[in-house]
């Protein structure tokens, strides 16, 4: 045995230079050692690197094992790539075949083991703990070798012989096997495969937790590109412990057990759910539930039928949609889901399949229906309590086309709008319509931070002391009724007056108006009455010192710069 695993190493790491490897996307160690002990059927390289079937080889050990159980333990410690099958062959002598896919591709040099990638830059040279995060560092941008699998440190002796102690990484869960020299014990992690060294002894295999400053030899590790096949590889094993996992276009879909019902973030819910597999926060996506996709978990025919949260939230106040929408068409409605963008300057995706027949009471939020007929959404109150379908695999890139000369903002609720200041000076109907002809509105604000950045624009553009006009107009049925500065439930009270047109805003507060040295805005005198809303930029000679402040009133025939702006759809990046 030991000569063939002699023969395999030196196979291995002799054609990690072979010419042919330079425009093929296949690992490079598994073609050596399935070219050095693999069986007639040969080493079947993916089709690309996008194929959800990574490299794969039966390499043949003659070597006799009393059951199935000790035959994958022994793949594990001599074919240490995705274990397929381990297989006992006694046909011609006892041997066992073991059937192996390499799902990643490691660069020219680095050997795959259970998942990543290892490399011995120098047998030869030692260093300290710090000088050899450096090495490794340098060499691909990798790291010291982690220990993360239970026969990892097995394999790292048979596959790289001549190295005596190393420096490793070591989780929490691994403190348990930590044996104490006595002499050098420290802060730094290492492996004594001999258990011999000049500063210490301790038994062969050793984890030690040593002074950084003893010299060792070095083993690197980096964790490879991700692929369709590893993905694919992680989907089996997730359906082999909890439920099947769903493949979609660039990667799975697997089912958590339960949610967190403290938590409205699916992807940070995910990333908890998926850290057992220790996939790079990259690789976890949201998940968007549109229709192919949940044609696709319909087809997977799941063993149940339940309901899962589908992300997808509404993205407007609940008053406003009971004012607005109860009675709206079902479109509207619709459009008014989306499924947060994380770490992007996206906003939310906009689902347009939610179905529209709703009840005020129920606008919350939308989950998935898993029926038999199909897989579909449904709006519920809230659905934070349901199990997750979590995306593995390439993240899912989105973008938002902001129209020229305009400026992205994104709101509270999630709703990215542009906007855009206009200098010439027109009245507001004129107004309206020129932004309208733009394919805009007259824009709105929502909080003081939308606010101060259209006050930026103001500035940006030389209006220091100006008004411009903003999307809102006293309500019809207060035109010839006084405000009401005592209450806030009357339509026609400070914070109600004001009746924000075309769906540019939903918000109001009192507090926005500012008011002139000798009256307080809104208008109240019946036959005084100003109908018009717009910003006030700067100190206007009539206003307060409440810069804070920056609504006023006024009549709509006057000329002022305006403000449109556009709501901005946000889009799958398809070459994602």
């Amino acid at each position: 045995m030991k000569a063939i695993l002699n023969s395999l190493l030196i196979a291995i790491l002799s054609v990690l230079a072979h010419p042919i490897q330079c425009h093929l996307k296949m690992d490079t160690g598994l073609w050596a050692a399935c070219n050095q002990t693999g069986t007639s059927a040969g080493f079947k390289p993916r089709s690309s690197f996008d194929s959800t079937e990574g490299d794969k080889c039966t390499l043949a050990f003659n070597v006799a094992v009393r059951d199935e159980e000790d035959a994958r333990e022994f793949c594990a410690l001599y074919a240490p790539w995705r274990l397929v099958k381990a297989e006992i062959d006694l046909k011609d002598r006892p041997r066992v075949l073991c059937h192996v896919e390499a799902t990643l591709a490691c660069k020219k040099g680095w050997i795959q083991m259970f998942g990543s990638c290892f490399r011995v830059p120098d047998e030869h040279k030692v260093a300290k703990f710090p000088e050899a995060q450096e090495m490794c560092k340098a060499f691909d941008g990798g790291a010291i070798a982690s220990l993360r699998h239970k026969y990892i440190v097995g394999v790292w002796r048979r596959y790289f012989r001549g190295v005596s102690q190393i420096w490793v990484d070591a989780s929490e869960t691994w403190h348990q096997y930590i044996q104490k020299t006595g002499t050098v014990d420290g802060d730094a992690f290492a492996i004594a495969f001999t258990g011999k060294h000049y500063d210490f002894s301790v038994h062969p295999n050793s984890l030690i937790r040593i002074d950084p400053n003893i010299k060792l030899q070095v083993l690197c590790e980096y964790k490879p590109e991700m692929t369709a096949a590893e993905i694919n590889y992680l989907g089996r094993r997730y359906s082999e412990i909890y439920y099947p996992s769903v493949k979609v276009p660039n990667g799975i879909l697997v089912r958590s057990a339960s949610s967190y019902t403290t938590s409205t973030n699916n992807l940070e819910v995910c990333k908890k759910a998926l850290r057992p597999y220790m996939v790079d926060v990259d690789e976890v996506g949201p998940f968007v539930a549109e229709d192919p996709i949940l044609a696709e978990i319909h087809t997977t025919n799941l063993p149940f039928t339940l309901l899962t949260r589908s992300g997808a939230r509404a993205r407007v106040e609940a008053k406003f949609m009971q004012d607005k929408y109860c009675h709206g068409s079902p479109k509207d409605i619709a459009m008014r889901f989306g499924v947060d963008v994380p770490n992007s300057n996206a906003g939310s995706f906009v689902l347009t399949n939610v179905p529209g027949e709703i009840k005020c009471d129920n606008m919350k939020s939308a989950a998935i229906v898993h029926a038999k007929d199909a897989a579909k959404l449904m709006i519920m109150s809230d659905s934070r309590s349901l199990p997750i379908w979590c995306k593995l695999g390439k993240k899912i890139k989105f973008k938002v086309d902001v129209p020229p000369n305009y400026s992205l903002f994104e709101r509270a609720n999630g709703e990215f709008v542009a906007h855009r200041l206009f200098t010439e000076e027109l009245s507001f109907d004129k107004a309206s319509k020129r932004c309208k002809d733009d394919g805009g509105f007259l824009s709105g604000v929502n909080d003081l931070n939308e606010a101060n950045k259209l006050g930026a624009l103001a500035e940006l553009a030389g209006l220091n002391n100006a008004q411009m006009w903003l999307g809102g107009k006293r309500r019809e049925a207060c035109w010839d009724v006084a405000t009401d500065f005592n209450s806030d439930t009357n339509p026609c009270s400070r914070n109600r007056v004001i009746q924000w047109l075309d769906n540019v805003a939903q918000d109001f507060y009192t507090d926005w108006w500012r008011n002139g040295y000798d009256h307080r805005n809104p208008s109240s005198k019946p036959n005084q009455i100003q109908k018009c809303l717009t910003y006030v930029q700067g100190k206007p000679a009539w206003a307060d010192d409440n810069l804070s402040a920056f609504l006023d009133d006024i009549e709509c025939y006057y000329p002022r710069a305006f403000y449109c702006t556009k709501k901005v759809t946000v889009l799958k990046d398809e070459q994602s």
